[in-house]
């Protein structure tokens, strides 16, 4: 919106998976879950602490307090359960964790209204009527309905290019893996150009073999 401020901040799949590229290969839900929570307080807390350029900003931040909470590293987290990336199975596997995620982040963003109270803007029946929260599950608009929610909008799917890397050079946001190397090209301090490779990670690469990607 006018005066908008961009917000993001994405969950990394891949940490989340425990015995990678084994039968027993699974997600930990519960750590998921608990971990969008953090994330979404955490968020919440960034709208508070942020110097905006302009007071235009600040108000719009406040009024609606908006955060983008995403994903990144699906494609490894698909790969180390041993999913092809684009089939039925890995596209059903991966709706499975973002109504999880989705609805992690709209109950936690629920307990903070308890706590901090609601965003400001925030209107019931308005806000009941849109067709994302209709599609939550009916306890959840229910508590929506009695207690508010902080946070006018919570989820959004970013690139993450740069977060990717941070996250220990893991496939990027909801991309398929595109290279386990590459050449990235930067520009230093001094305004001169360089190149550096990135390498994927390393689980990826020695399992990789006999695995379609």
């Amino acid at each position: 919106p006018p005066y908008g401020a961009c917000l993001l901040g994405s969950i990394n799949l891949a940490r989340l998976i425990e015995n990678p590229f084994s039968d027993e290969a699974r997600m930990n839900e519960e750590e998921m879950e608990e971990l969008v929570a953090t994330a979404v307080r955490m968020m919440d807390n960034v709208v508070d602490v942020s110097r905006f350029p302009l007071a235009q900003q600040e108000a719009e931040a406040q009024a609606k307090r908006r955060i983008g909470l995403g994903v990144t590293g699906v494609a490894d987290a698909l790969l180390m359960l041993r999913l092809t990336y684009g089939t039925d199975e890995a596209a059903e596997q991966v709706e499975v964790w973002m109504r999880k995620i989705q609805h992690a982040a709209y109950r936690a963003s629920v307990e903070l209204a308890k706590e901090k109270g609601p965003f400001p803007l925030f209107d019931a029946e308005k806000y009941l009527a849109s067709p994302t929260i209709q599609d939550l599950d009916k306890d959840l608009q229910d508590a929506i309905r009695e207690r508010g929610i902080r946070n006018a909008l919570l989820t959004s799917i970013a690139p993450t290019g740069t977060i990717a890397l941070y996250a220990g050079h893991v496939s990027s946001g909801i991309e398929p893996v595109s290279a386990y190397s590459y050449k990235r090209k930067i520009t230093l301090d001094d305004g001169s150009k360089a190149e550096e490779e990135v390498v994927e990670a390393d689980d990826r690469r020695i399992h990789q073999k006999g695995i379609q990607v």
